[in-house]
């Protein structure tokens, strides 16, 4: 059993999770898991990549895969990730200037419940950014109970006991998926990593089975393009070129 990122077959604890954080680049169960599904990818020099809020080990491995100036890495606060020198300043409320169609792969882990506007607009612009045969993978929080989500101002306290972190401004429970995220994205019925790797893979890379199957803190979601329900029917869809058609379509994506 060793670190699928940097070789390392030291883990520590972290919280009441026995042995799941590798002790040399710091990665989760979450974070070599989807880095499975990266691998699965087939990736050559010639992507390019958007990675927000970067891990280390991840950070490390994709910039052997690309060409330098075709991974992009970035945050609200770059200063959090000194080992990413090149990592760019993005508000993930402000993507109207982004280009479309030119990422072949989006990936973020644990992002979007920390993010303080409608969590439509984020992952409508991201899937626009997508090349047509683009990947967006990502690990969303999956907690228990239902949706839930304040733009106020909390107490470090009251955030916490709401919904699991200081810093977190939703909850994407599991109770109601299909009424948050099932209705912006398409999402699938279940998730089973066992239909896409074997289990000596999981465990070789120190996958806990509690990480293997279902809706949870380190389920992979691997969307194309076309999965943000807001494209469906219209994947040319560009905002820049078609501002009054996409208004519209919100409009009426609300009113459901």
């Amino acid at each position: 059993m060793k670190c699928n990122l940097c070789g390392s077959r030291e883990f520590i604890d972290m919280n009441n999770r026995k042995k799941v954080l590798c002790k040399d680049c710091g990665s989760f169960e979450r974070t070599r898991l989807i880095w499975m599904y990266i691998q699965k990818l087939n990736i050559d020099k010639k992507w390019k990549i958007f990675h927000l809020a970067p891990e280390k080990g991840l950070y490390d491995a994709l910039s052997k895969l690309v060409h330098k100036g075709n991974y992009t890495v970035a945050d609200i606060n770059p200063l959090r990730y000194p080992f990413a020198k090149d990592c760019q300043t993005i508000d993930l409320c402000d993507l109207n200037n982004q280009p479309s169609f030119n990422y072949d792969l989006i990936l973020h882990i644990h992002v979007l419940e920390h993010i303080p506007c409608n969590i439509a607009y984020p992952l409508f612009h991201l899937h626009r950014m997508l090349k047509k045969n683009g990947h967006h993978l990502c690990v969303i929080p999956f907690m228990s109970g239902k949706y839930d989500e304040t733009f106020q101002d909390l107490s470090n306290e009251d955030a916490h006991q709401r919904f699991g972190q200081f810093d977190h401004v939703r909850r994407f429970g599991k109770e109601d998926i299909n009424s948050h995220l099932g209705s912006l994205i398409n999402i699938p019925e279940v998730f089973d990593a066992t239909n896409d790797f074997s289990i000596d893979e999981l465990q070789a890379a120190n996958i806990p089975e509690n990480h293997w199957r279902g809706f949870h803190g380190g389920t992979v979601l691997n969307l194309s393009r076309n999965d943000m329900r807001f494209l469906e029917g219209n994947p040319d869809l560009e905002i820049r070129k078609n501002q009054t058609s996409i208004s519209s379509r919100l409009r009426r994506f609300f009113r459901r």
